[in-house]
């Protein structure tokens, strides 16, 4: 299976994250205050997933417009 940024932005938030877990590669992770954001190489793009802590509830799984975001977990 291959599916560009486009068709990937059509699914919903869970059925993104279900191709994540299947076809992606976890890449990096940082915490932000009560959010953990995770990074994701997958097909031919990277997909950020916002998750709640506390409530343990994805809240966005979109993927990365600007690359140099990536810049941002390195060192983390």
């Amino acid at each position: 299976m291959k599916l560009t940024r486009g068709e990937f932005c059509q699914f919903n938030l869970t059925t993104r994250f279900k191709l994540l877990t299947e076809f992606g590669q976890h890449v990096m992770k940082k915490k932000v205050r009560m959010k953990m954001i995770s990074i994701y190489k997958v097909f031919d793009f990277y997909v950020e997933v916002y998750e709640n802590i506390a409530s343990r509830q994805l809240e966005k799984v979109e993927p990365v417009k600007n690359t140099n975001i990536l810049e941002v977990y390195e060192g983390l």
